[in-house]
């Protein structure tokens, strides 16, 4: 496509409606929910890589080139992740919640938004460390496949090592952080075995429904990009997802708020790490 010199402007609602339902109509993306500001945000970048003068001028391209339509799409829904990421809320998990999660024959762990596989991995290794590995399932989700492989591949760069090792430990490991990976040149490649638990799904919060009944739901920095209907919508489908008992964990900026009114049945366990728990309505767990 020609490129022009970028003019800074204000993206106008208009175009963000038309480019959304365009990627909705062609791909079966559906953006429509998410938090506007945020949004603008991420389409102002790609206006500036493009060089669009308009916005709109980008929907007649992503219509029929394929690889506009994912970068956009990769743009939107763009990961953020780390092993470990708030160390204190997985030193929560450990001590806290995986024990409490022994207690049923079989755990299903829901772990939403892939990202490049950090946070899907990190459960691997809580799980393989409270020796609960062979008794657990992963079901790791996200909407982009793009990310979904990355994760299934489980590589980086090994710069990113040593902030890693450091959560790790103020998590509360006391194993070798890196006999986790196989080095080789200046990746890291995460071991084999931790993969045998996981199964990569493409997922779609928005338009998808429960897939399976699971103890444990990970949400973690995916609903604030979300607006207020769609963050009920997918709250609900977590309360419907989890079994009874079963804890739910988001980003620890995602406090869901008014529980009791817009969700009975999701009891604050913890709130500094955002941590809710399915409740028979009236507070009792079972």
């Amino acid at each position: 496509m020609p490129l022009v010199k970028w003019k800074n402007h204000n993206i106008q609602d208009v175009e963000v409606e038309l480019l959304l339902g365009a990627l909705k109509q062609r791909y079966g993306y559906d953006f429509t929910g998410y938090a506007r500001a945020s949004l603008k945000r991420r389409l102002e970048e790609l206006a500036r890589y493009y060089q669009v003068k308009h916005m709109s001028e980008l929907i007649s391209v992503l219509l029929y080139d394929e690889a506009v339509a994912q970068t956009l799409i990769n743009s939107i829904s763009v990961p953020t992740s780390e092993f470990f990421r708030d160390a204190q809320v997985w030193k929560h998990v450990r001590d806290v919640i995986l024990p409490q999660l022994q207690s049923f024959p079989w755990i299903n762990i829901w772990q939403v938004g892939c990202g490049l596989g950090e946070e899907t991995y990190t459960l691997a290794i809580l799980l393989n460390e409270c020796d609960l590995a062979k008794k657990s399932r992963i079901f790791t989700s996200d909407i982009n496949p793009a990310f979904l492989e990355d994760a299934r591949r489980g590589t980086w760069s090994s710069q990113r090592l040593e902030p890693w090792r450091e959560n790790y430990r103020n998590s509360g490991g006391r194993a070798d952080f890196d006999r986790y990976f196989v080095a080789k040149g200046g990746t890291i490649a995460i071991q084999a075995r931790l993969k045998q638990s996981i199964e990569f799904l493409q997922h779609n919060l928005v338009v998808d429904q429960v897939f399976k009944e699971v103890q444990f739901v990970v949400c973690r920095n995916v609903l604030i990009y979300f607006g207020a209907e769609l963050q009920e919508q997918v709250l609900n489908l977590f309360a419907r997802s989890l079994e009874r008992g079963g804890y739910l964990l988001l980003g620890r900026s995602e406090r869901i708020f008014d529980t009791r009114e817009k969700h009975p049945d999701l009891a604050e366990q913890d709130a500094e790490s955002a941590l809710y728990r399915k409740v028979i309505p009236g507070g009792r767990h079972v």
